[in-house]
């Protein structure tokens, strides 16, 4: 009678157990997927749960570590650098040869990981001494056990930058918006305008117009993105170009399909991107009235961390043809951009 008491406070204890690491085996499936679509205020709020007792105790150091990586890298997407850093402090810490993996994150995650390993000191290993080494009087004492390292929920025990779980609402969208200034030069015009953008998880709109003095030279560009990474997108779009010749205004509009990456250069706040494009149509003034037309585009960001503005600087190819006429025409572009980020 009392073995079976016993068996059947075993498994009640058991049961609970079972499922929290159910719980957070699925929860951090969830944030995973969260992260995977863009949504980085949802997956870190699922990443922390899972890294907070109750759910943190039905998970090994390696699930932790995985966890750990995925909330810096979102963390870096959201902005909070601060965060990120700390958290990979803890990472560092919890299991220093844990380095992100390279075909699940881009290179500036892992820059920020180097760099933040290069800084935290590594525990120092504790010095054995042989026994045929020891003296002879010491032989007589009874051994004694060596130090117990530290367990990895003390190590858990850092706090982090950013807020506690209850302030991040889990299921918030991804939603960001940029308002910028531009300064356009083209064929030796000079043209202001206006940039901005609007994101949803994976979609991103960019609307972006130009006009120089007195109309001699204007530019409209309307782009759809998707985000299939968060280093790598797709954008399909139009873009109209007038600007005046000396045979009178020309006209194109030209509908572009586009892939555009974008990469860390130095550190965490500057940035390069780099975009090839093709025409799927083309429409101008001049006889006959179509063509065809490609380019790219190369250009750096520099983002001032906690400060909402940001700088970046565009060098611009287009080349265009009318359909069996003349030569190839090459415009060259050179865009300052300006801009305010709601974080």
């Amino acid at each position: 009678m009392v073995t079976i008491r016993v068996v059947a406070l075993l498994l009640l204890l058991a049961t609970p157990l079972r499922a929290q690491s159910g719980s957070a085996s699925g929860m951090m499936s969830a944030a995973v997927r969260a992260y995977r679509d863009l949504d980085f205020d949802a997956a870190a709020g699922l990443l922390r749960r899972v890294l907070t007792p109750p759910l943190a105790n039905g998970i090994d150091i390696t699930q932790r570590a995985r966890a750990l990586t995925y909330l810096a890298a979102a963390e870096h997407y959201r902005g909070r650098q601060d965060s990120a850093v700390a958290v990979f402090q803890r990472l560092v810490a919890l299991a220093p040869g844990q380095r992100p993996d390279t075909l699940i994150f881009p290179p500036e995650i892992t820059q920020v990981y180097d760099e933040v390993q290069s800084t935290v000191p590594l525990p120092r290993p504790i010095a054995v001494t042989a026994p045929d080494t020891l003296p002879r009087f010491q032989a007589a004492l009874p051994p004694q056990p060596p130090p117990s390292p530290p367990s990895p929920l003390a190590v858990l025990q850092v706090p982090l930058a950013a807020p506690p779980v209850d302030v991040i609402q889990d299921n918030a969208p991804a939603i960001a918006a940029t308002a910028a200034g531009q300064v356009l030069s083209a064929r030796g015009v000079t043209a202001l305008g206006f940039f901005g953008s609007a994101r949803f998880h994976r979609l991103e709109l960019d609307v972006r117009y130009a006009e120089g003095q007195h109309q001699a030279l204007v530019e409209g560009a309307v782009a759809l993105r998707f985000l299939a990474t968060s280093w790598l997108s797709v954008q399909l779009g139009p873009h109209a170009r007038r600007f005046d010749t000396p045979f009178g205004a020309e006209r194109w509009l030209t509908w572009r399909l586009g892939g555009r990456g974008d990469l860390g250069v130095a550190g965490t706040g500057v940035s390069g991107h780099a975009l090839l494009w093709r025409a799927l149509g083309v429409d101008v003034n001049v006889p006959p009235g179509s063509g065809s037309a490609s380019g790219g585009e190369v250009g750096v960001t520099l983002d001032l961390g906690p400060r909402p503005f940001w700088f970046a600087l565009a060098y611009g190819i287009d080349q265009a043809q009318v359909r069996n006429t003349g030569p190839r025409e090459t415009v060259k572009t050179l865009t300052l951009t300006v801009g305010l980020r709601r974080r």
